[in-house]
């Protein structure tokens, strides 16, 4: 798969990958929830937006917003499997995932930031204002950045093959993260990894 960096190198990086799963609901363990919740580092992600001249306290990472959720003492969001598995993993990797369905992204996908009055309809947060903010396009337009997605290619019961995507400055031990993703989607999921990679 095609990703496109260019514009942006020495600023982002984008570990992704391309799995299938039997996608059955996985034992969420309370040890390593808890672990990951107090071991996690808001900074990643502040950093992330900071580069791209956004404040990250006005539109959070979503890798810190789920964070101050469970701080707060809320469950762990059950959704879908490989959205609940992206999510955990966003927690143990301090940094914003993106996942989508794979079959209803259409050509190559860019990377740059939103123009003036662009944004999408995001899952469950209605409209997602992107000016001047990092995201994924396809052919048909905007579908990701790290706070939110769009419904446009959001996850259902039909998925049967995903793309995660990981938000990361540069510098980010970005290498260190995917390895972990994929080893903890094929011991959760029993995934089958179709691709991986690195673009920076």
């Amino acid at each position: 798969m095609r990703i496109n960096l260019k514009k942006f190198k020495g600023k982002v990086e984008i570990p992704y990958g391309i799995f299938r799963c039997n996608c059955r609901r996985f034992k969420l363990s309370g040890e390593e929830l808890e672990r990951a919740i107090e071991n996690f580092q808001k900074e990643p992600g502040r950093n992330l937006y900071r580069s791209f001249g956004q404040d990250p306290t006005k539109f959070r990472p979503s890798s810190e917003a789920l964070w101050r959720r469970l701080k707060r003492g809320e469950e762990f969001p059950r959704i879908h499997p490989a959205v609940d598995a992206i999510n955990f993993l966003s927690l143990i990797n301090s940094i914003p995932y993106g996942l989508y369905d794979f079959s209803k992204l259409r050509g190559d996908v860019k990377v740059r930031t939103g123009r003036k009055g662009e944004g999408y309809e995001g899952i469950g947060r209605g409209f997602i204002n992107l000016e001047g903010r990092l995201l994924l396009e396809d052919q048909c337009g905007p579908f990701g950045n790290p706070t939110g997605d769009s419904l446009r290619t959001s996850v259902d019961d039909g998925t049967k093959e995903f793309l995660y995507v990981i938000f990361a400055p540069a510098g980010f031990p970005t290498i260190e993260a995917n390895d972990i993703t994929i080893k903890k989607l094929k011991e959760w999921l029993k995934s089958e990894i179709i691709e991986y990679g690195l673009r920076r």
